[in-house]
């Protein structure tokens, strides 16, 4: 055996290894594109009556992801936009999808109806959730979300709250979060045991 034979075995022993390594590591552990929160959070109990009339509880949403979005069905560019990028987002899922619940709470309860909400929603999927309410009752949703609502439903804080399986907030997702980082992620999320 030449050492040239030696060396070529030792490298392509190298290569195999870290290419190994690399893919073992990669699939083991998925990197989030939204923001990971440091530790999971219990997401905080939202129990209202929602945009079809019917009881809702947050915590009855456990066992699917929860895209948790607060915003006003006027809002002319930053709420549609967002719809927008979670109905490409599940799309991409396919059948995936369905273990995930798209849930918007309304930051203006006097335009916020139920029947706009849900024909806002429903240009988008009419399977996603909206929540009216009396500004007292959303206002407590408001501060245990760390909300902040401005006059006409504007906000100000413009994240998507991710909540995972087991009712624990996961990731936030910024107003400009792509249909293919929010799929990825979504994607993480689902396969997690």
């Amino acid at each position: 055996m030449t050492h040239k034979s030696i060396w070529l075995g030792i490298v392509l022993g190298i290569i195999v290894t870290l290419t190994g390594v690399y893919v073992y590591y990669r699939h083991e552990t998925p990197t989030f594109r939204g923001q990971a929160l440091n530790a999971p959070i219990p997401a905080p109990e939202i129990t209202m009556t929602d945009d079809e009339g019917q009881p809702f509880h947050l915590s009855e949403l456990r066992g699917k992801v929860v895209l948790l979005f607060f915003g006003y069905v006027n809002c002319p560019d930053e709420c549609p936009l967002t719809m927008a990028h979670f109905k490409e987002a599940l799309d991409m899922l396919g059948d995936s999808s369905k273990a995930i619940q798209v849930v918007m709470v309304s930051t203006d309860p006097v335009g916020d109806t139920p029947q706009a909400m849900k024909d806002f929603l429903g240009h988008f999927n009419p399977d996603f959730i909206g929540i009216p309410g009396t500004d007292s009752q959303l206002k407590k949703i408001w501060e245990e979300y760390g909300v902040t609502v401005l006059e006409g439903g504007e906000t100000h804080s413009s994240y998507t709250y991710v909540i995972d399986r087991k009712g624990d907030q996961r990731l936030l997702f910024n107003p400009d979060s792509s249909p293919e980082d929010i799929a990825s992620d979504l994607n993480i999320l689902l396969n997690e045991n």
